[in-house]
């Protein structure tokens, strides 16, 4: 363990966690070495309005900003690779980095040649598995489930060639280490859900993955299949751990582990954006000593709570820009269209409430946002060197949330729901909303509250020590059932995102498709200038 004093006294972890730096250190001067060479120029016509587009097309999704990159390589992998027929995929590799650069995911000039190889040698490998698969098996189900996992992992495989995962992976394994000796998982298995104690270990990366690095089903898919040492050209055993991780996924078990592991997080957290983040300011010698960890976290720590601040600010304008994107289509759609069929003209109050109000809405709960003070920063330093060095008592078990299980409780709770909507209701009655104004008013103030909540979340998220105020607690009382409601649409909106869908046909369709004709068109005349000289 060079830089790191003999005499420190490391614990396990300690160890675990000098030992995953050097092998990201060692990992990313091997990668470094191979990126060297001719790098891919792209010219840069149509590359304003291509990343205005993705800007507009990643505010509808509302994805986090580290999935955003993958998600544009799905969407381009679904959109060029044909399930119905076989077709060419020769340059496939090629136009991906060009439309990832045009849209300012790639700098210029950076992508080595020999990325866009490995790219084309990953979609070969999977769409070739694929048709394999097709040949034997004809139920349409299975084969559109195999597509998704293929796309899936193609997606996944595609990014970690141009953007290593080693930092988060490497973390998710210390995490791991840390946690699986203190948390039960046969305990918090719930109530007659097939999960048997071969998945447990499953389940907890799962958790893991969910709740400290915010990974999505793909990048987690990938990870296991890797920790499994799972491999496409086994395509039987492909399908069977796929299935198996479909179901693990959609599980109360999984979903409440994660919220255990969460809520138990903060400290695990920190040393994530400390130690392993891309940019952390942390190092190895960081660990020569309590005083030197103590040091260096706490001026992290304040770093993190200014970087929350400017988190909670974007968080606002992106929230605010989802509402009024979606809201601006459904109104088109189906707000103004019921208008004119009804009544015959726009009603236009209901029209700008609904359009602004849950926006207006948003935006000033920011003021109820404030990060934790210095009485957390003193929990979170005892935690981490708690955990790193040896000698120290460990008392940070880790906290299992009850169950709200008391009918009075839950009855009182679904009396103030009621009273809620039936309050807010007559005071929409009163504005002249007819029925479709009116769901469509409760539809966005609910995604609006739970869209809120979610940023509050990532204050918790860094609390050690949970502490709610007054002016918190009538939040709560007030709009628990919007964020509730909120919650429902916004999982059935991942789910199905009809605005995504439908930005997807009318405008990335045949925007990409324009622009690429325009790129092989310079190309052509390039060629053709190439030849009067």
């Amino acid at each position: 363990m060079s830089g790191v004093n003999s005499q420190s006294q490391l614990s396990h972890l300690g160890a675990l966690l000098v030992s995953s730096l050097q092998n990201i250190d060692a990992y990313e001067k091997t990668v470094a070495a191979k990126r060297k060479g001719e790098t891919i120029h792209v010219p840069t016509v149509g590359s304003k309005v291509s990343t205005a587009y993705e800007q507009l097309r990643n505010a509808s999704e509302y994805a986090e900003d580290d999935l955003l990159q993958q998600r544009a390589i799905r969407r381009y992998l679904k959109r060029v690779l044909s399930f119905h027929t076989r077709t060419d995929t020769q340059n496939l590799a090629q136009e991906l980095v060009t439309e990832l650069t045009q849209s300012e995911y790639l700098k210029n000039d950076y992508t080595p040649v020999s990325d866009v190889g490995a790219i084309a040698h990953q979609i070969n490998r999977y769409y070739d598995a694929y048709w394999r698969y097709a040949e034997t098996e004809h139920n349409a189900t299975k084969r559109l489930a195999f597509q998704g996992w293929i796309l899936d992992t193609l997606a996944v495989r595609c990014e970690q060639i141009l953007k290593s995962h080693i930092h988060q992976l490497m973390f998710a394994h210390f995490a791991y280490s840390y946690i699986h000796d203190k948390l039960p998982i046969k305990k918090l298995v719930r109530p007659h859900e097939n999960v048997t104690s071969d998945d447990h270990a499953t389940v907890l990366y799962i958790a893991i993955h969910r709740a400290l690095l915010k990974s999505d089903n793909a990048t987690i898919r990938v990870a296991l299949m890797d920790s499994y040492r799972k491999d496409i050209n086994h395509i039987h055993d492909f399908e069977s751990f796929n299935k198996t991780l479909d179901h693990l996924f959609e599980t109360k078990t999984v979903a409440y582990v994660a919220r255990v592991v969460g809520k138990n997080g903060a400290a695990l957290r920190f040393i994530y954006t400390g130690f392993f983040r891309e940019d952390s300011p942390m190092i190895e010698t960081s660990l020569k000593s309590q005083n030197a960890l103590e040091h260096g976290l706490r001026q992290h720590i304040d770093q993190e709570y200014t970087s929350l601040n400017r988190r909670l600010d974007r968080g606002i304008i992106k929230s605010v820009m989802f509402l009024l994107i979606t809201k601006t289509i459904i109104g088109a759609l189906v707000e103004i269209p019921y208008d004119y069929l009804v009544y015959g003209a726009i009603i236009w109050v209901p029209l700008i409430i609904n359009l602004f109000f849950p926006a207006v809405f948003i935006a000033f709960s920011r003021l109820a946002l404030s990060t934790p003070g210095p009485r957390n920063t003193d929990a979170v330093v005892d935690q981490v060197q708690t955990m790193l060095f040896a000698g120290n008592t460990d008392a940070h078990d880790i906290k299992i949330p009850r169950s709200s299980r008391s009918v009075g409780f839950n009855a009182a709770y679904a009396i103030m729901f009621m009273i809620m909507f039936a309050g807010l209701s007559y005071i929409l009655y009163s504005l002249e909303f007819n029925i479709v104004q009116g769901i469509i008013f409760f539809v966005f103030l609910s995604t609006a509250s739970f869209l809120s909540f979610r940023l509050s979340r990532q204050i918790q998220e860094l609390e050690v020590i949970h502490t709610q105020g007054t002016l918190s607690l009538l939040r709560d009382i007030l709009y628990m059932p919007f964020i509730y409601v909120g919650q429902q649409i916004s999982y059935r909106y991942s789910k199905i995102n009809l605005v995504a869908i439908v930005l997807d046909i009318l405008i990335e369709l045949p925007l990409k498709t324009v622009l690429r004709l325009i790129r092989q068109w310079m190309q052509f005349l390039n060629a053709k200038k190439d030849e009067l000289i």
